[in-house]
Formats: structure tokens, C-alpha cells, sequence
């Protein structure tokens, strides 16, 4: 039952908003993004947190105060689950943007949604197509927006942290923003292996800032990054 409520919520939601296409279109046609921003994040905001409610996550959020308001930042965090995407943008102090796999840009609706809200996706079997997203995320940092990435580049669906792929961080060294790491604990508890919703504890923790500027070199960043990330899990 829980399952089936999130999945008509989650499509119920996205149909129900899909008439705001045009009023996001009107404001991209005036130039208004900041203001276009603000009214996306109070829509996805308000569904991101319903997604948590429904799920029965039970949410130990600590180290929001060591995030910069001020500025831009990368999120870079562990992916356990489906329900990291919603738990991060209704936790995190500032909302953000994702870097996302390429096929989500093409789910109807969804794509536009996130693809509208800045979202870069990426095609990590195609060196152009991953050099070309890097661009891009860095660009948005340096205009001043934050952004998440999932390193691992997919779900671990359980404690231990995948292969965390380095070569993401050049993001960070790129647009020379802090990066933030971010522990999300047993959220893969939250949808178990035939994907039925089951309530669960799941702990957010953001560790203190790491200035990119001090690193030349993405491995060793990523080192960094990567044990702040174990140290809470």
C-alpha cells in the first residue's frame, strides 16, 4: 500500500503541476530565472517532502550549519537509494540542482522538471558527452548555483559506498567552489530489494566545507571528500 501511494502521488503530483510548463516558459522567454527558480523549488520542495512522509522516513539531520549560505557549493555524497534526490534538496539548507544519469532526461515530465531546474545529465560511457556536463555544472556554480553529485553514479542499495568515481570532483576544481560531503545512512532501507516502500531511520550528515582551491589534483580530492563521507556512515 505504501508503494503504491508514493508512485500515484509522485505521478499524480507531476501531472497535476505539468500546466506550470508555460508559465516556466514565459518566465525563460523574459529572462526571469531567479524568479522561475524560486516558484520551481516551492513545487518540488512541497512533493520532495510529501515523497519523505510517504516513504516513513524518519529523518537525524546534523551539520547543516556547516554549510556557506552566502555562496554556491557542491554536494557531493554516497547513494544509497531512490530516496537520496528528495532526502538532499528537503534537507539541505539552499536548494540545488543534480547531476543526473542521461536517461532520466528523457522521462516525460520529470525530464522537463529537472532539466528546467538546472539539472546536467550525463552519459558517463561517452568521454564528449561527460566532458561536455562537467562544463556545463561548473558553469551554473560559477553563476552562482549550488549543485549535487552521486560520485558512485548509481545506487549502492546498501552500507557499503560503490565505486566512487574521481573524475566527477573536476567539477569542484573547474568553477573552484567549496565542496561539501555529504552521509546519507540506510536510506536504501527505506525501498527494499523488489522496490516496496518500508519505514526506516535514515541519518544526514554535511561535513564541514573543503575548499577545492587547494587541490591540483581530482584523485586526491576525491580521497578527501570520500573519507569525510565514511567517517559518518
Amino acid at each position: 500500500m505504501r508503494t503504491f501511494l508514493f508512485q500515484s502521488y509522485l505521478w499524480g503530483y507531476i501531472l497535476s503541476n505539468s500546466h506550470r510548463s508555460f508559465t516556466i516558459n514565459k518566465l525563460n522567454k523574459e529572462g526571469r530565472t531567479k524568479k522561475k527558480l524560486k516558484l520551481m523549488d516551492k513545487i518540488i520542495l512541497k512533493c520532495t517532502n510529501k515523497l519523505i512522509d510517504i516513504a516513513g522516513a524518519n529523518l537525524e539531520i546534523t551539520g547543516t550549519e556547516n554549510i556557506p549560505l552566502n555562496e554556491p557549493v557542491l554536494y557531493v555524497s554516497n547513494h544509497q537509494g531512490n530516496m537520496d534526490i528528495p532526502i538532499l534538496y528537503s534537507t539541505a539548507p539552499q536548494t540545488m540542482a543534480f547531476v543526473a544519469k542521461k536517461e532520466m532526461e528523457k522521462i516525460p515530465l520529470l525530464g522537463f522538471w529537472m532539466k528546467e531546474r538546472g539539472c546536467v545529465f550525463i552519459d558517463r560511457d561517452n568521454a564528449r558527452n561527460s566532458l561536455k556536463a562537467i562544463n556545463q555544472a561548473s558553469k551554473s556554480l560559477k553563476a552562482g548555483n549550488s549543485i549535487a553529485i552521486f560520485p558512485e553514479g548509481t545506487r549502492s542499495k546498501g552500507p557499503k559506498i560503490g565505486d566512487f568515481k574521481s573524475g566527477s570532483l573536476r567539477i569542484a576544481i573547474k568553477s573552484g567552489v567549496k565542496v561539501i560531503p555529504v552521509t546519507i545512512k540506510d536510506s536504501y532501507k527505506l525501498i527494499n530489494k523488489r522496490g516496496r516502500n518500508k519505514p526506516a531511520k535514515v541519518a544526514i550528515h554535511y561535513s564541514n566545507p573543503i575548499d577545492s582551491r587547494d587541490f591540483k589534483d581530482t584523485s586526491e580530492l576525491a580521497k578527501t571528500v570520500l573519507a569525510q563521507i565514511k567517517s559518518r556512515l
